[in-house]
């Protein structure tokens, strides 16, 4: 798995199933490696078949399940999984490493839930107290942890609380904005900076905004949503600009057609399916044209990326392996927080 050479690991975990087929560590370890197939129904049934042989412990089925799940299914998993994380956290000293590693794993999911209650639950009639409530818990159990402040200040926001959300943020990105850029495991995930960089803008703090995509295309610069992040930085960061046609403006108009045009490159080279941003970013360079004319070098340069081919990849078909090891007399666990 570590060499990404998943139809070989596959073969040793139904190896491994054939000679315990209730083992949990096997069954997880298969779930995982459907996954990352691309196998999400075969995937699921191994980790339910996980959560009837181990209901109250292994705490990492039900993070799987939380995100594979949708609004209140996923935050009952989620509880699940934190509850089980508990029983986990009462057999380990206080001050251990692994206490601290669970402990942000535990933050982590009172932010999962969170968000859950901020977008596919927002209509619940008790979303906000129970954005509140998670995420007292979350720091609670992890004071340290920035995804509990950042997701706090997009409750703020949600609130209309624009200096607590301000503050939330600056206290988030105090845990990790001075940590050596190349020590990943000591800031958050690159799809958490992201989101970051969204919520930045909602504030219209463009200089924060700018700092983090920064360091985001240092380390990967092939990422279709930092692109069009880039250059929406740009674009609104023109709209500042009072004269039309001022060399400021027209020099971040064209750094964000630039970042755009990446966006809309990259998306077709990877198959990105979020049609929704890649349109905006279209209309976006088709604006920016009217504004900023392209030169002739831009033209030529569109035109040689234009015959870049697109690529895909298949996963492959494992399902008829699984048809005895996830079929059995054991039924799905009644769910309940």
């Amino acid at each position: 798995m570590d060499d990404n050479k998943y139809d070989s690991a596959f073969k040793f975990v139904v190896k491994a199933l054939e000679k315990d087929e209730r083992n949990t560590q096997a069954l997880l370890l298969a779930a995982i490696i459907q996954l990352e197939s691309g196998e999400i129904e075969l995937a699921t049934s191994c980790l339910l078949r996980c959560v009837n042989i181990s209901p109250e412990r292994g705490f990492e089925k039900y993070m799987y399940l939380g995100q594979l799940s949708v609004e209140l299914d996923a935050v009952k998993y989620f509880q699940l999984g934190i509850n089980a994380m508990k029983k986990d956290l009462d057999e380990l000293p206080h001050d251990s490493e692994k206490a601290a590693v669970l402990q942000r794993k535990m933050a982590e999911a009172f932010v999962a839930m969170t968000e859950i209650y901020l977008t596919d639950c927002c209509f619940e009639v008790d979303a906000e107290a129970k954005c509140e409530q998670f995420l007292e818990q979350g720091a609670h159990i992890d004071p340290s942890c920035p995804e509990v402040y950042q997701t706090m200040a997009s409750v703020r926001l949600s609130q209309n609380r624009l200096d607590d959300a301000r503050d939330c943020v600056s206290k988030s990105m105090a845990f990790w904005v001075d940590k050596d850029a190349n020590d990943l495991s000591k800031i958050p995930s690159y799809e958490n900076r992201l989101a970051l960089v969204r919520l930045l803008l909602e504030l219209d703090d463009k200089e924060k905004a700018f700092n983090i995509l920064e360091r985001l295309q240092k380390e990967d610069d092939e990422n279709v949503d930092m692109w069009y992040l880039y250059g929406w930085t740009y674009y609104l960061q023109s709209e500042e600009s009072t004269s039309a046609d001022s060399e400021d403006k027209i020099e971040l108009l064209s750094s964000a057609r630039e970042c755009f045009n990446q966006a809309i490159k990259l998306a077709g080279v990877v198959n990105y399916d979020n049609d929704g941003l890649i349109d905006h970013a279209q209309e976006l360079v088709t604006a920016i044209n009217v504004i900023v004319p392209l030169s002739a070098d831009d033209i030529d340069n569109d035109n040689d990326d234009d015959n870049q081919g697109i690529g895909a990849t298949n996963a492959a078909d494992k399902e008829d392996d699984w048809d005895e090891i996830t079929s059995d007399n054991d039924n799905d666990i009644e769910m309940g927080a």
